[in-house]
């Protein structure tokens, strides 16, 4: 996948991501795929030094310091800088702030009762026929006619499986107090499992703080129309706004009251787990209030480690993030050491330092003359510079704008070989399913068929006998056929 800058007629810049093939790997290890990589590059006749940003998730052979394929085609390449893939990145943050025992519990207990219901048809014909009977949380479901499991790589998408427990919960428990009567031991379980308080808070905490970064998630997987620079920017709102609800004391009141009204339902009244006078190894916080205790030792800290991972992973403002104040909305901010920095940062791109200094001072004059509204983002800054004028600023907003903000876009190529590659075409070559999957995945593109068939007409016999061969099937056209 390359993510290149592409000029439109009216010369207006846009960014695109462009499939170009697969390729069979037949090691994994970061040697193999880094060659891989520059023999591929090589065959596209495409020059690895004008490389500036290579994207990839966390694994070792691919992160990896030392012997990764990052640290590797830095070694041919020392400006194409690795980006962790920000998707991943974030799906990180919730995995680790979710460490708490009290959610941990919970999340594996949904996942549970969701498979239960999921891989028995007589568990799920309970399921439905309660749900049917419950015409209230049917509305609430929205055409959801069963629990969904949590995703094991996806933790964003937990969120919906936990808004659908949560929301059909008197039907869970319904559907399981009817498998109990009928001898079900697991529905037993499952039901002494859920009646409690803990359970309850944990269920709306978790709901609602992941919610909250569900939207930046899908933000972060979008196709094209997205730079690093605006991603880095809606992952501070997201942190800004738990920061916001960290302090507002209607939020919590209103979790916790959600919690309340749900226990209400089955007689759960709001309790705290058993203290001991000395406990080392469990929460055992000195408060009596229920509100205040799960405010102070499941709300805060899981807000509190959400946000800590969200800027430890997703918001590293360093390296070639200084250029963002080249940004006419952010030129104030801008002063002689970062500038200085943006210099040294992008040096292999940029003149001399005289130029660009000189450069960035008629850039901040102009700005300053405009009356208007300045722009704000990064496309829309490039899209308005002159390239003759301001050559080095213009070099500077390419770079940023190529850099990739997440791996989702060859993730989605995966799926696109599994439509190509079933098991009645798993016999394909390496070249078939590639070239199959380039023709299916920019399938919105118009092929002219004569030039296609004037140019295999043109090949020799012994390749035209060979291609032959690799088709599905044969077409024989007249010999006095006439294609327009």
């Amino acid at each position: 996948m390359l993510a290149f800058l592409d000029v439109e007629k009216n010369n207006t810049v846009i960014i695109r991501e462009e499939f170009v093939g697969f390729r069979h790997a037949e090691s994994v290890k970061g040697a193999a795929i880094s060659d891989l990589i520059v023999r591929f590059l090589a065959d596209l006749e495409l020059d690895i030094n004008k490389i500036r940003a290579q994207c990839y998730d966390g694994a070792a052979n691919m992160a990896g310091k030392y012997s990764g394929v990052q640290a590797r085609i830095l070694q041919l390449n020392p400006e194409a800088n690795y980006i962790h893939c920000k998707a991943h990145a974030l799906n990180l943050a919730l995995i680790h702030s979710s460490k708490d025992v009290s959610v941990r519990n919970m999340m594996s207990t949904v996942q549970e009762i969701a498979f239960s219901f999921d891989y028995s048809a007589k568990r799920l014909l309970a399921f439905s026929e309660e749900l049917s009977d419950n015409q209230n949380v049917k509305e609430q479901l929205d055409r959801r006619t069963k629990l969904r499991t949590l995703c094991e790589t996806r933790w964003s998408s937990r969120a919906d499986s936990l808004f659908t427990f949560l929301n059909a919960f008197p039907v869970v428990v319904s559907s399981l107090e009817a498998l109990k009567d009928d001898r079900d031991d697991k529905a037993a379980q499952y039901v002494n499992a859920i009646l409690k308080f803990d359970f309850m808070i944990a269920l709306v905490v978790a709901e609602h703080l992941l919610s909250a970064t569900v939207a930046l998630t899908n933000y972060f997987q979008k196709k094209s129309d997205i730079n690093l620079i605006d991603a880095v920017q809606e992952a501070r709102i997201v942190v800004q706004r738990l920061d916001n609800e960290r302090t507002d004391p209607n939020v919590w009141t209103a979790l916790f009251e959600k919690a309340v009204k749900v226990g209400e339902e089955f007689e759960i009244p709001p309790s705290i787990p058993r203290r001991a006078g000395r406990q080392m190894h469990r929460q055992n916080h000195p408060i009596n209030d229920p509100s205040e205790y799960w405010r102070v030792s499941l709300y805060l800290v899981f807000l509190d480690h959400l946000v800590t991972e969200i800027t430890s992973r997703v918001i590293k403002n360093k390296g070639r993030f200084s250029a963002e104040y080249l940004i006419p909305s952010k030129l104030q901010a801008l002063t002689d050491q970062t500038q200085n920095s943006i210099f040294e940062t992008f040096h292999a791109d940029l003149g001399d330092i005289h130029a660009f200094n000189d450069e960035v001072a008629r850039w901040k004059i102009r700005w300053d003359m405009v009356d208007g509204q300045r722009p704000q983002k990064l496309l829309e800054t490039l899209n308005a510079t002159n390239k003759d004028l301001y050559p080095n600023i213009y070099s500077i907003l390419t770079v940023l704008l190529t850099m990739p903000v997440s791996s989702a876009s060859s993730e989605r190529s995966f799926s696109a070989m599994r439509r190509i590659k079933g098991y009645l075409r798993a016999t394909m070559g390496d070249e078939r399913p590639s070239n199959l999957s380039i023709l299916h995945i920019h399938r919105e593109r118009s092929v002219n068929i004569k030039d296609i068939i004037d140019k295999f007409s043109v090949k020799k016999k012994t390749d035209a006998l060979i291609s032959f061969k690799r088709c599905d099937f044969v077409m024989v056209f007249p010999e006095n056929l006439v294609l327009y």
